[in-house]
């Protein structure tokens, strides 16, 4: 905790600029309490985290509120908490909300009316917990804003890459009209990186922009990502074709399934080659995270499905793609039938009918292009 009540029932607040010799007098002259369970808690100076108070252990108030809080943690909330004092909005640490009985990192006022929870996010949380912490702002009029911190890996460098993202990250992920994105924050670099124009290519891999905002030129309203120029978007594209030619050349070799690998048994039936994939036979589609798999899969798989029953691929409605689905193994939900559905339409849209069918790359990608600022 950043917090803690004084003697005097006011609120005391940990800033990163008091002298430790002047907080070590503190500790020795001044009680201080929880501000939730009003128990007395201890102010911690340390070396490896930052100045904090801490409760008494094994006390009951830690099943309330979280104890022992990583130093990342720590520090990142203390940096969150004094951008917002710089950029001059009303920003209170660790108010207990006892409607809610739950004590956000901040809470932002940034008008009369709005208020903004901020949750600064260091360890994997549930996906219950995030659920129900998160309703419960919206319920209560409380925007809420987490921000994770940013993972360590080594691939974060600004510009067009491909990252992975755990299922814990995924739940962070926005989405605008156009586009998907997260933003996250490193407390040792005092820096916010936002992957932008988040594109599934398979498991929990990303085809992502990578920008990074130092701590000192953050905003607030946070950042919200432009969508990708025409000439970014083909070298966007052409990167996602290329990881799909690397995952064809040794997708045979880790199949365990033989005669009743899907895929493969599509490519043969359609008599198509790895080498010789369609273009149009595993393009990027927002949503593709639904399938988990590769798009390159599902959508051979679709036209094997539609060469097997004899079915026209612009024909497909929403009983049949369900039927596909099931077929395919593969999610079955409103949101992969309307994949599906995206996929038939973009084929129309290029006049492709078979997995033999000849059409402009160019054309491709201007329609892909259409589709990805739908």
């Amino acid at each position: 905790m950043l917090v803690a009540l004084s003697e005097k029932n006011e609120r005391f607040v940990l800033q990163p600029d008091i002298p430790k010799s002047t907080l070590k007098q503190l500790r020795k002259d001044v009680s201080f309490f929880c501000p939730q369970c009003k128990s007395n808690v201890q102010l911690k100076i340390g070396t490896i985290k930052i100045p904090h108070f801490a409760h008494l252990p094994n006390h009951h108030c830690d099943s309330l509120f979280a104890e022992g809080e990583s130093a990342q943690h720590l520090l990142g909330k203390a940096h969150l908490f004094h951008l917002f004092q710089r950029l001059g909005y009303e920003v209170e640490l660790e108010s207990f909300l006892s409607d809610l009985n739950q004590r956000p990192d901040l809470l932002v006022k940034n008008d009369i009316d709005k208020c903004n929870a901020i949750e600064f996010q260091c360890s994997p949380i549930p996906n219950d917990l995030y659920l129900k912490r998160t309703n419960g702002y919206l319920t209560n009029n409380i925007t809420p804003i987490w921000i994770p911190s940013t993972p360590k890996t080594k691939n974060l460098s600004t510009g067009i890459t491909t990252i992975s993202l755990n299922e814990n990250l995924q739940k962070f992920i926005l989405s605008t009209i156009n586009q998907k994105y997260l933003f996250t924050y490193n407390p040792d670099k005092r820096q916010f990186t936002y992957m932008t124009n988040l594109l599934h290519i398979k498991d929990n891999q990303y085809l992502s922009k990578i920008q990074h905002i130092p701590l000192e030129q953050q905003a607030f309203p946070f950042y919200v990502p432009k969508i990708l120029t025409w000439d970014e978007f083909k070298h966007y594209a052409n990167a996602y074709f290329n990881l799909k030619e690397r995952y064809l050349t040794y997708r045979i070799h880790i199949s365990k399934k033989g005669v009743n690998d899907l895929f493969l048994r599509s490519v043969y039936e359609l008599r198509l080659s790895l080498s010789e994939i369609p273009i149009y036979i595993g393009v990027p589609l927002k949503g593709n995270e639904f399938f988990k798999v590769f798009s390159v899969e599902w959508q051979a798989a679709l036209f094997y499905f539609t060469h097997l029953h004899q079915i026209h691929i612009g024909k497909l409605n929403r009983q049949a793609i369900q039927y596909f689905l099931k077929w395919a193994k593969l999610n079955i939900s409103d949101e992969s039938i309307s994949i599906v559905l995206d996929y038939c339409n973009l084929l129309t849209q290029l006049k492709i009918e078979h997995a033999h069918s000849s059409v402009d790359t160019d054309k491709i990608l201007w329609t892909l292009y259409t589709q990805f600022l739908a």
